[in-house]
C-alpha cells in the first residue's frame, strides 16, 4: 500500500503591511457612512464586523495540517476525501503561492477543494491519483486571482 503524506500549510500566507491595514479600514469606514445616509444602519453594522472579521483573519497565521495520499483517499486534517465521493483531481505546479492539488467533490457544497503540495516528487503522486481519478485542468476563476494578488 502506497502512501504519500506531507505536511503544509493550510493556506499560503502572505504578511500584511500596516497600509493594507488602514486600506480595508477606510474603505469600510466609507461604506459604513454610504449606508448609514442611505438609511441602512444594519448594513453599516455588518460592514462594520465583516472588516473586524477580516483584518483578525487575515493577521492570523494558517495553522500546518498534514496531508495524507493513500489507497483509502486523501485525507487533509481530520477530513477524508474518499475516491467514490470524488470526481477528479488537478495538479497546478505553476500556481503564485506554490504547487496545488485540486480536488474536485461530487458535494454541492464544496465542490473544490485546493491543498498546498510540499511532496518533492509530484511526477509519482500525479501517477498515483490518475489510477483512481480522471485528471482535469483547473483554470484560475477571476476571484481566485484577485485574492491572491491581495493577500488571500
Amino acid at each position: 500500500m502506497k502512501t504519500f503524506s506531507w505536511q503544509t500549510p493550510e493556506y499560503a500566507y502572505k504578511e500584511k503591511t500596516s497600509d493594507w491595514y488602514w486600506t480595508v479600514g477606510i474603505i469600510a469606514a466609507a461604506l459604513v457612512v454610504v449606508s448609514i445616509i442611505f438609511g441602512n444602519a444594519l448594513f453599516g453594522g455588518v460592514i462594520a464586523i465583516a472588516a473586524f472579521s477580516l483584518a483578525l483573519f487575515s493577521s492570523r497565521k494558517p495553522p500546518v495540517v498534514s496531508v495524507e495520499v493513500s489507497d483509502k483517499g486523501v485525507k487533509v486534517g481530520k477530513i477524508l476525501y474518499p475516491y467514490p465521493s470524488l470526481d477528479s483531481f488537478g495538479i497546478d505546479e505553476e500556481r503564485l503561492g506554490g504547487p496545488k492539488l485540486f480536488l474536485k467533490s461530487k458535494k454541492v457544497v464544496m465542490p473544490l477543494v485546493a491543498v498546498p503540495i510540499a511532496h518533492p516528487d509530484i511526477a509519482e503522486l500525479r501517477e498515483f491519483l490518475s489510477e483512481r481519478l480522471s485528471e482535469e485542468t483547473f483554470e484560475q476563476t477571476l476571484m481566485q486571482a484577485i485574492f491572491e494578488r491581495l493577500g488571500f
